[in-house]
């Protein structure tokens, strides 16, 4: 009987995505950052030794989310989220917390506070982690509505690449199509890319952050990734970018995180 409802529900869900993709284009436009002016997203890395990680979870989640809620109050943080990796993987970090400001001014707020905080953490966090990168980035694509939920996976995924402007034409062509296919699938909640502006090579130039609704949708996501493509193959655009891909970038280890605070 498990074996049936197993099969049945992996139908099911595929037979969804195939009827919402039956009309598939390029979807919602994901709004590009502005740039010019400064990065208005920080994000910033951390590593806790294995006996800390616990103990570094709990910290974030009631000593450094508070603070920042407070920061978001007074208007020196727009949002912010925390996200911790399901395991502890020798090149991914522990816990990923990304800030986004208001402007670009606002960030100096945050500089200031770096002088006696590193990374955000106080003495207590300093002594169950270290802030390993701090990327001023811009949010250059997104559709990430702020309906966040409980049980929802966060698949990060880090790429270098050649050339910025050609980059940003691939993700446009190639990406962007992926991800609001994704999106009305019903696999994806939502997705956010991230651009260090201030890039110059490893660990990553780009980030990708997506966002699946739930477990079962993040352990269909090669059968939803392989649905999404069949349907694009039709478009010439994104035919050729998906010909090209492999000398435009280079990925990265992958993370798979909770979002613990926002």
């Amino acid at each position: 009987m498990h074996a049936f409802c197993t099969f049945w529900k992996r139908h099911a869900l595929l037979a969804a995505i195939a009827l919402a993709l039956a009309p598939l284009g390029i979807g919602r436009a994901a709004a590009q950052a502005d740039l010019s002016n400064g990065p208005t997203s920080l994000l910033i890395s951390y590593r806790a030794s294995a006996a800390n990680r616990t103990a570094f979870r709990r910290y974030l989640v009631s000593d450094m989310a508070p603070r920042l809620r407070t920061m978001e109050h007074d208007g020196t943080l727009k949002s912010f989220r925390i996200l911790y990796s399901w395991y502890r993987q020798p090149h991914v970090w522990d816990a990923l917390v990304v800030l986004n400001f208001p402007d670009f001014r606002a960030v100096t707020k945050w500089n200031k506070l770096e002088q006696d905080e590193p990374g955000g953490l106080d003495a207590a966090g300093l002594a169950l982690a270290d802030p390993v990168t701090s990327y001023s980035c811009d949010r250059e694509w997104a559709d990430n509505p702020d309906g966040l939920r409980d049980g929802e996976v966060y698949y990060i995924i880090p790429y270098e690449y050649r050339n910025a402007d050609e980059y940003r034409q691939y993700v446009k062509g190639y990406v962007v199509p992926q991800f609001e296919g994704w999106m009305k699938a019903g696999a994806l909640d939502g997705y956010a890319l991230f651009m260090n502006r201030f890039g110059t090579g490893a660990p990553w130039d780009s980030l990708f952050i997506q966002r699946y609704r739930d477990m079962d949708a993040f352990g269909h996501r090669a059968a939803v990734t392989d649905q999404v493509r069949a349907t694009l193959r039709s478009d010439a655009t994104w035919k050729a970018w998906s010909d090209r891909k492999a000398g435009i970038r280079t990925e990265s280890e992958n993370s798979i995180a909770d979002l613990i605070a926002h």
